[in-house]
Order: structure tokens, then sequence, then C-alpha cells
């Protein structure tokens, strides 16, 4: 197969999870004998000999890119990475209205989503919650909705917990992983719930230049044994090192589809605490504790109930025998084999 990979520009300047699915998906799927080219804007790209494009992300950013290469009759799947807390019922109820809008002049991220899944010959969600989501509110049929779950490079089964204990003299410790600036990870209720839970804390991600990531900094500064290390790239081993040496990641996000860094911590032989929504039960079972993100008692705690248990290695196999990227990758070829590529 030669198949191009595309999502939003600022993919590479944000980072995140879905860069990181983009490009393990890539490895993989090379690795099977696929050719798999990443589409950039400014260069000329050629569509000849091109199986089909793979899109990632359901929103503006991907939208256009999308309506022109269904107007040259390129076959497109599509990841849509999408979660609402709204009912599939209130969704479905909603899209007429977003036609109005439309005519107005103005887009609804509804309707941005459901026209790109519409377009698309195949939607391939990373959740059965996104895709009842899919079916059920943005009215796709069921045929052509099939579920890719995310995954997880094995490296992080044999993550050495050492090497970031030696560098920074902490280990057991409570550890984030994401950026810090953006509202919907919910660091600072995190770290408000925190400072009432004598534990060491390590944060480990970018910091975006805002007011809520000052706010952040703040209590970081005001809170004892807090670590806040921003230097550490996705492939660096002292990040598979620290997720072996902290003793639970917390996730308290809105919503994650399903935590990308839980599922590496996970993986790495750490407990989990992670948000209740977005899927996350489906990929976590009952190996991880679920808070509520709006809650501070809630985040608190799951939070303590998880510093309280021994480590097992239950979710960490789980993750190993179900969850790697070569897993999604060899799901990936069946899904585009239903739509007569080979």
């Amino acid at each position: 197969m030669k198949i191009i990979f595309g999502s939003f520009q600022a993919i590479t300047i944000l980072e995140g999870g879905v860069k990181t699915q983009v490009l393990a998906l890539k490895t993989e799927l090379e690795k099977l004998g696929h050719e798999i080219l990443l589409f950039d804007a400014w260069e000329q790209t050629s569509l000849k000999d091109i199986d089909l494009v793979h899109l990632f992300c359901a929103h503006v950013g991907t939208y256009h890119l999308a309506q022109s290469l269904s107007a040259l009759s390129v076959k497109i799947v599509l990841t849509p990475v999408i979660y609402s807390r709204h009912s599939t019922r209130f969704i479905r109820s909603f899209l007429p209205f977003t036609k109005i809008l439309r005519k107005l002049g103005s887009f609804h991220p509804y309707q941005i989503a459901q026209e790109l899944c519409s377009t698309a010959k195949i939607v391939a969600p990373n959740t059965k919650k996104e895709c009842d989501l899919i079916q059920y509110g943005f009215k796709i049929p069921g045929s052509k909705i099939k579920l890719l779950p995310n995954g997880v490079d094995e490296r992080f089964y044999h993550a050495d917990p050492s090497l970031f204990a030696n560098k920074y003299g902490i280990k057991n410790f409570i550890l984030y992983v994401g950026h810090i600036g953006w509202q919907r990870k919910n660091v600072l209720r995190l770290l408000q719930t925190c400072m009432k839970i004598d534990r060491p804390l390590v944060l480990i991600g970018k910091v975006i230049d805002n007011d809520y990531a000052r706010q952040c900094l703040e209590l970081i500064k005001s809170r004892a044994h807090t670590l806040l290390i921003t230097d550490i790239e996705q492939t660096d081993p002292i990040l598979a090192s620290a997720y072996a040496a902290c003793d639970t990641l917390i996730l308290p996000s809105y919503y994650e589809t399903p935590g990308l860094a839980a599922l590496e911590a996970g993986l790495a032989g750490a407990k989990i605490v992670i948000t209740q929504y977005g899927g996350t039960d489906e990929y976590f079972g009952d190996f991880a504790q679920y808070c509520n993100p709006f809650s501070n008692k809630s985040i608190k705690q799951a939070l303590l109930k998880s510093l309280e248990q021994k480590k097992h290695n239950q979710l960490q196999e789980h993750i190993k025998n179900n969850f790697l990227w070569q897993h999604a990758a060899q799901k990936l070829v069946k899904i585009y084999q239903e739509i007569g590529v080979k």
C-alpha cells in the first residue's frame, strides 16, 4: 500500500497524542512493508499511485483538506479524535440547527465533524464511546465505522526506574505528563489537590505561555517536594524511566481518548488515576482509579486510593497484550483492505 497520513498544520507545534499516534502507526505500517508519506502543505503532493489518504482529527484544521481530496475522488480514512459530554440524542437533535448557522456564515464544530465523517470511506475512532457518538449522534452508518484502538510502544515495558531515580534522587512519586497551560488537562485543579497530599510530585511537559500556565507555575513554586521538568522529549529514555519510577501517574483531564501517557505509564508498571470521561475505562478497565475532573474531592479520593495500593503487573500485562502499536497497525491494515486497498 502507498498511503498519505495527514492532519492539522499545527500538529508539529502542539505535539501531543495525535502526533505520537501518526508517527507510531507510520513506523509500524512501514515494518509491514507499506509506504507511508506525511502530508506537507508546502511540498508538491502527487496523488499518483496513492491508495488512500488517512486523516487524523475531525475539526476545522482538517476540513478543507478533506473537501479537496474528496473533490479529487481520493479515498479517505478518518480517525476523528473527538469527544463530547452531550448525549448522542442531543447531538442528533442539534445538527439541523448547525445547517442554519452555516447559512448565516458560521460553522459549528459538530457540523464540521459530521461532514468529515460523511466524506470518509471509513471512520476509525479510538474508542467505542466515540464510535457511538459518530453513529448515533452524527447518523453515520455503523457499517463504515471501524474501531482503531490507540497504542503504545513496547519499549516502555522494559523501562528502567533507576535512570530517573539516580538523576533526580526521587522515586515512588506522583507523576503528571502533558502540557501545562491547556485548560483541558486540568493541571491547576491537580496542583490544588496535591497541596493536601504529602507525596513528592513530578510534572513533565512543555509550559504554554498563558495566564493559566502562570497560575500553575505559582502553585508549583509554593508546593514543597515538587519537580517540574520541561525538556524531556517523548523518545527520551528518562521519560520511560520516570513512568517506571513513579508510584502513580495521574491525568485528571476533562477528557482523554484515552490518554497515551497513561498507556505508556501503565506499560512501564505505574498505577493510574485518570479522568472518567473519554472512553478511558475501555482501555484500563478495573486496573485504574477514575476521577471526576470537575471535583477536587473526587481527584483526591482517587489519588489517595491509588497511593494506598501496592503495585502489581496486571495492568502492565493487559496493555502489553492488547494495546501495542503493532496490534493497532495490524487492525489498520484490515481496515484499509475493507475498502479495496491491497
